[in-house]
């Protein structure tokens, strides 16, 4: 049903973009950390960080993930053939 909402025009949200991206990588989320954080030097967040970007809206954790750290993201996981 979301693939089917997403198929009619549904944004996702950069949150959702980068969970989708740690999904089709198929890696553990400590390996897709070190993957983000490349390049990001002393810019690198934290392992409770990730989690709150990688957590659902509306919990106590939750952050969210600017234009700019998502096109990071992207960019790294391009980098392993992991595109959205």
């Amino acid at each position: 049903m979301r693939d089917a909402a997403m198929a009619i025009g549904e944004a996702l949200s950069n949150n959702e973009r980068l969970r989708r991206l740690v999904l089709d990588s198929g890696l553990p989320w400590p390996v897709a950390l070190t993957i983000f954080n490349r390049g990001l030097g002393s810019a690198a967040i934290s392992v409770s960080h990730w989690r709150g970007l990688l957590d659902e809206p509306g919990s106590e954790r939750f952050r969210a993930l600017d234009d700019r750290l998502l096109q990071h993201a992207q960019q790294q996981f391009a980098k392993i053939g992991v595109r959205i």
